[in-house]
């Protein structure tokens, strides 16, 4: 019987996979509080050529390290999915915006949704918090409503917390090498008819600089695809629990 137990403990197993690029500080308040979560877990920094102290401070807080020599977020994400041994697999940025006790509730309900998403802009609970937390939760969403957050069913499209199991990763087959990947996963998830969980988690104040352009420029590069498949967005099937805590 004890490979069958075996068996069981691994298919329960959360692979948390960490992009991360010059995130010193982030990194340790965000594995610091991975650490604290009592599940089966592995955790996977994939650093894209960091040259601060990521990671050193990732290996110090006994992450597995894996180093990308090739820019860009998605193929951190893919790296990270090939080398994962869990069955459900967690995608959670490094610079300290996204809660990571919420991973367990996201975790147990990826059982019944193929993708659960964590949305800051479900409840904006924080947002008036900081100037910085005010811009990119209150401000940014008005200013980008037509444009770009009214073409997608989630609240939060590019969201860089996100769980489920590692088949449906591969379902996907998402092709996109740099942030447009999270737009591009909104594009897939709704081709496929995917079930997706949106759960909201509180605005926090990033640690350390952006990775992100926001030229407009980009927005409205994201905003041209997303039109194009406007038809398919609309059918994305989003179940959402306003109300619900870790």
């Amino acid at each position: 019987m004890q490979p069958l137990t075996l068996a069981v403990v691994s298919a329960q197993m959360l692979s948390i996979i960490i992009p991360t690029l010059n995130e010193e500080s982030g990194i340790a308040k965000t594995l610091s509080e991975i650490n604290e979560l009592d599940i089966d877990k592995e955790v996977l920094v994939v650093d894209g050529l960091s040259t601060d102290k990521t990671v050193e401070n990732a290996k110090r807080m006994g992450a597995k390290i894996i180093l990308e020599k090739r820019k860009g977020k998605g193929i951190a994400m893919a790296t990270g999915v090939k080398n994962a041994k869990g069955d459900f697999i967690a995608f959670l940025d490094g610079d300290g915006t996204y809660p990571p006790r919420y991973l367990p509730l996201m975790q147990e309900m990826a059982k019944e949704h193929d993708v659960v998403v964590a949305s800051r802009l479900l409840n904006k609970e924080g947002s008036s918090g900081s100037f910085h937390t005010f811009v990119h939760y209150q401000l940014f969403p008005i200013l980008l409503k037509r444009v770009y957050y009214g073409k997608f069913k989630t609240t939060e499209p590019i969201t860089g917390m996100r769980v489920m199991k590692k088949s449906v990763w591969s379902q996907l087959n998402l092709k996109s090498s740099d942030f447009f990947i999270e737009t591009e996963m909104e594009v897939e998830m709704a081709k496929r008819r995917m079930t997706v969980a949106e759960i909201p988690i509180p605005c926090i104040k990033r640690i350390g600089k952006s990775k992100w352009d926001l030229s407009w420029k980009t927005w409205l590069q994201i905003a041209k695809y997303a039109r194009q498949n406007e038809k398919y967005l609309k059918g994305l099937n989003v179940v959402r629990f306003r109300n619900i805590k870790p």
